[in-house]
């Protein structure tokens, strides 16, 4: 999780620094609760993948993991402006009014395509904690800030664990879409507390919105994926979502404020702390869209490549507890460490557990219960380090007056990347087929698909590896960021990258 970038105190208000204790912490609880959607958003919906793919009849499921992602990827940035721009409780009520509609259709839609449209729309709720984050820094006094920041980030901790029981037991006993109607719920009452409770800010900062980039962006990520689960429209999709790239780039060179800032790419540490990103979020990606279905292959005596058979429940207690602890703790261990030695060097040892976690799986060693606990032991390790050392290497690449569209630029990186690597290895999967389940008439994938997956992921991982050890800046203590230079974006609200 990166940290925020802190308006400037001339821009709180008097109100803001006179709040009352009271009032301060019921705002601090509202938007921590309001950042549980990120990690609920996926923990409720990962554990029933495969019965999402027996009940839409489907052999695309990873794209149910896809679709936010790549929603979110492109969104986040243009959210984050228009946050400064028109008021942050504003446009967190209309993502939130969003993501509610968004959850509904995946609780009542009929087709898959349908619910795709309602994944689409929920990947919306994954920016509330880049407003929310904002709200903290703008609406409280300032000595309270530290904690507040510190209270969200347990909040999203906390949600990761519960998340994958509360799902996993829901999906065992009442279906996959009661894991909606419960996140519906939850949603509802928290936005109308928002609403209720927690005043607007008074921060504005003018911005101009990227609209065509993120047009560019997201239609050419798009058209690359419908190439990659669409066999006949494949050169078309293709071609276009290739066009489309280059165009992007070609348009973020000319304008001011632009989705992806090409002043601040060429800085190697900004650079390469993004392309080791981008690796990253392959293995991210591929991991949330697939690993539920590996572990939840159905078992075949005698067939060593059929799964472990694990329930939903199962699943969120073998993998889902054991990493969301890990994580939890890995982060704030590798936030000391790299105060104390490096960024660089916990990145390091973070991709060093990542290619182990990817090797597990990618070589067939996780075939028992045991493994699955060590597995997420591992992939907990590599997460934890892996996003706090690359929020500081970040942090320390680039003035704080950049760090916000640095931050967003990062964001982007992990996740339009995480939505391709899940859509193009999820097909890789479908093309190895086990047998076809008498019951369902659909096919169930076979374990070797996975294995190559996952190689295929180690190699990312490695990539991300080589680049972080060549990496000149982020080897010495962390400090918080650079001392001088001027960079050429303002402070927005998309400071905050969201895990």
């Amino acid at each position: 999780m990166a940290g925020p970038t802190l308006s400037p105190a001339s821009h709180k208000s008097a109100d803001s620094e006179s709040r009352s204790k009271g009032h301060s912490i019921l705002i601090i609880t509202l938007v921590a609760l309001m950042t549980e959607i990120v990690a609920f958003e996926f923990t409720l919906v990962a554990p029933g993948l495969p019965e999402m793919a027996a009940a839409f009849k489907t052999q695309q499921i990873a794209l149910v993991m896809t679709t936010p992602l790549l929603v979110a990827g492109v969104f986040v940035p243009i959210i984050g402006k228009l946050a400064d721009v028109y008021g942050k409780k504003k446009v967190l009520l209309c993502t939130g009014a969003t993501f509610l509609t968004g959850t509904v259709l995946c609780a009542v839609g009929p087709t898959f395509p349908l619910f795709l449209v309602g994944r689409g729309l929920q990947g919306l709720g994954l920016v509330s904690p880049v407003i929310c984050y904002g709200l903290v820094r703008d609406l409280i006094p300032s000595k309270w800030v530290p904690l507040g920041i510190g209270g969200i980030g347990v909040g999203i901790g906390a949600s990761s664990l519960i998340g994958p029981l509360v799902g996993g037991w829901l999906i065992d006993n009442h279906g996959f879409r009661s894991n909606f109607w419960v996140l519906f719920v939850y949603s509802a009452v928290i936005v109308a507390a928002i609403a209720i409770c927690v005043p607007e800010t008074t921060v504005r900062i003018a911005h101009r919105i990227d609209y065509l980039g993120a047009a560019l962006l997201g239609v050419g990520a798009t058209a690359l994926i419908l190439g990659a689960i669409r066999p006949d429209l494949r050169a078309l999709g293709f071609t276009l979502g290739i066009v489309l790239l280059i165009a992007f780039v070609l348009v973020e060179r000319r304008i001011a404020q632009p989705l992806i800032s090409m002043q601040l790419l060429a800085r190697p540490g900004v650079w390469m702390t993004l392309l080791a990103a981008a690796a990253y979020g392959v293995v991210n990606g591929a991991n949330a869209a697939l690993l539920p279905q590996l572990l939840r292959l159905p078992v075949i005596p005698g067939n060593d490549n059929s799964g472990l058979g694990m329930s939903a429940t199962e699943y969120s207690l073998y993998y889902g507890l054991p990493a969301g602890l890990v994580s939890a703790a890995c982060g704030m261990f590798g936030g000391w460490a790299a105060r104390k030695f490096a960024p660089r060097t916990v990145g390091l040892i973070g991709m060093v557990a990542t290619v182990l976690a990817c090797l597990l799986i990618g070589l067939g060693l996780v075939g028992s219960f045991g493994m699955v606990i060590v597995y997420g032991v591992v992939f907990g390790i590599a997460s934890g380090l892996y996003y706090v050392s690359s929020t500081n290497l970040l942090i320390e690449a680039v003035p704080a007056n950049t760090q916000a569209v640095s931050s967003s630029m990062k964001f982007t990186s992990e996740q339009v990347v995480g939505a391709l690597a899940s859509a193009y290895l999820g097909v890789l999967v479908g093309n190895y087929v086990l047998m076809i389940n008498p019951k369902t008439g659909m096919p169930i994938p076979s374990a070797q698909g996975f294995h190559y997956a996952y190689l295929i992921c180690a190699g990312a991982a490695v990539i991300a590896f080589l680049v972080l050890l060549i990496m000149r800046h982020g080897r010495t203590p962390a400090s918080g960021g650079v001392v001088s230079g001027q960079g050429d974006e303002q402070p927005s609200s998309a400071a905050v990258a969201v895990h």
